[in-house]
C-alpha cells in the first residue's frame, strides 16, 4: 500500500482499514486500484498547487464510496458519507469537512457546473486518467454487457456516440488544469475519434476478443498503486536473465520502486495487463536521453529527429509476446524508437533483431556501464 510522508499517518491507517475495502465490492472500473490511482494523482496535484495534502488524500479516498447506493447519484452519496463520518473530525475542522464533501459531490465528469473549489478540481482531474485504448475497450465492454442484442455495427455506432458525447471536441468532459498530462492524452483520443478508419480498426481489434472472452491484453499508464505488482515482474525478469547467463544486468535492487515512481511521475511508466492482471512493465520516455548524447564504435541511424526510448522492460513467467506488444505500442506513438541492452542479454538482442532494430554502437550509462544501442525508424 503506498504511503505518503506528507499525509497524516493515522488518517492513512484509517482509510486503509475502513474506507478502501469498500471499493472491493464495486464494479471492475471502480475497485480499490482505481481509488489508489485517484489518491496518487490527487496528492501529486496537491503538491504542485501547494494545497492541503490531507484534504486531497481524504477526498480522493472517499470520492466513489457513494457507489454503494448506485451509480447515478453516487457523487451525492459520497458527499453524505464524508459529512456523516465522525472519525474525520479527528483530523479536520467542520469547514474543511464541508469543503471535502463539496469536492466529492463535484467530481463527476458529467457535472454541468465547474467544481466549487480547487479541491473539487483536483479530484475531478485525478479521476479522469485518460488512456485512449483503455477507454475504447471499456466502452466496447459496456456495450457488450448492457446491449447484448446489438449487432456488430450497432455496437460500433453506440461506441462512437458515447465517445463523441463524452470525449469529443464538443463533449462534456472538462479538464481543469491545462498543463495536466491528461490534456495531451485527451487530444490523442480526440484524434482517434476524428479518424473513422483508425477508430474502426481499434474496434475491430478488440470487439471479437471481448465478445468471445478471449484473453485480452491492454497496455496502460502505470500508477503508484501498481508498484507492488510491478516489482514482482522485475524479480521474475531478473530470474530469466540469470538463467540465460545474463548476471550483470538489473543488479543491486535495480529497477527500484523509486525508479518506477519517477517513470510514473513523467507519465512514462506503463503496465501490460492480461485479463486485468499485470504481467509486464516498461518505461516509454521522450527524447532526449542523456546517455544517448554520445555513441561509440558506430552511429545512430538518424541523430536529428526526436525519438522515444524504451527502458526497463520486464515480463512475468508465462506471459508471451510482451516484446511484440511493446514494440507495436511504441510505433503507434512514434516512428523513431531507440533502446539499449546489456551485451549478455541474448534474449533481448534476439528480439531486437527479429523486430527490425539496427545495432548502432555502444553507449555508457551514468554509472559508466556499457550498453549496446539500437534504433528503428519507420517511414
Amino acid at each position: 500500500m503506498p504511503q505518503y510522508p506528507d499525509v497524516n499517518p493515522e488518517l492513512q491507517r484509517y482509510v486503509e482499514q475502513e474506507i478502501l475495502p469498500r471499493y472491493d465490492h464495486f464494479d471492475q472500473a471502480h475497485r480499490r486500484d482505481h481509488a489508489l490511482m485517484v489518491i496518487g494523482q490527487s496528492i501529486e496535484l496537491a503538491r504542485k498547487l501547494g494545497v492541503d495534502r490531507n484534504m486531497a488524500y481524504a477526498i480522493a479516498a472517499y470520492h466513489d464510496t457513494g457507489l454503494c447506493e448506485g451509480r447515478e447519484m453516487h457523487h451525492e452519496a459520497s458527499a453524505r458519507i464524508i459529512l456523516t463520518d465522525t472519525q474525520l473530525q479527528e483530523w479536520f475542522t467542520e469547514e474543511q469537512i464541508r469543503t471535502m464533501a463539496e469536492a466529492a459531490e463535484d467530481h463527476r465528469a458529467s457535472a454541468r457546473k465547474a467544481p466549487r473549489t480547487i479541491y473539487g478540481r483536483i479530484v475531478a482531474e485525478a479521476d479522469r486518467f485518460i488512456d485512449p485504448i483503455v477507454i475504447i475497450q471499456r466502452t466496447i465492454q459496456y456495450g457488450l454487457d448492457h446491449y447484448p442484442e446489438f449487432c456488430r455495427e450497432e455496437q460500433y455506432q453506440r461506441m462512437v456516440a458515447h465517445l463523441k458525447e463524452k470525449y469529443g471536441r464538443n463533449g462534456y468532459l472538462k479538464l481543469w488544469f491545462p498543463e495536466s498530462p491528461n490534456a495531451a492524452r485527451l487530444e490523442h483520443l480526440r484524434d482517434i475519434i476524428d479518424n473513422e478508419t483508425k477508430l474502426w480498426d481499434i474496434f475491430e481489434e478488440y470487439f471479437e476478443k471481448m465478445k468471445e472472452n478471449t484473453p485480452l491484453r491492454i497496455i496502460r499508464n502505470a500508477t503508484t498503486a501498481d508498484i507492488p505488482h510491478i516489482l514482482p515482474v522485475f524479480d521474475e525478469a531478473r530470474e530469466k536473465m540469470q538463467a540465460s547467463d545474463n548476471r550483470k544486468q538489473w543488479i543491486n535492487g535495480y529497477p527500484s520502486a523509486e525508479v518506477v515512481q519517477n517513470d510514473i511521475r513523467q507519465q512514462g511508466g506503463f503496465v501490460i495487463e492480461d485479463n486485468g492482471q499485470i504481467v509486464g512493465y516498461f518505461a516509454f520516455l521522450p527524447s532526449p536521453e542523456t546517455t544517448y548524447k554520445e555513441i561509440f564504435d558506430g552511429q545512430w541511424l538518424d541523430d536529428t529527429l526526436p525519438y522515444h526510448v524504451i527502458h526497463r522492460m520486464g515480463a512475468k513467467h508465462g506471459a508471451h509476446g510482451i516484446f511484440s506488444s511493446v514494440v507495436a505500442f511504441a510505433f503507434d506513438r512514434d516512428s523513431n524508437i531507440r533502446i539499449d541492452t546489456h551485451r549478455d542479454n541474448v534474449i533481448m538482442r534476439h528480439n531486437l533483431a527479429k523486430h527490425g532494430f539496427s545495432y548502432c554502437g555502444i553507449i555508457f550509462l551514468l554509472s559508466g556501464d556499457e550498453r549496446l544501442a539500437y534504433q528503428k525508424i519507420n517511414c
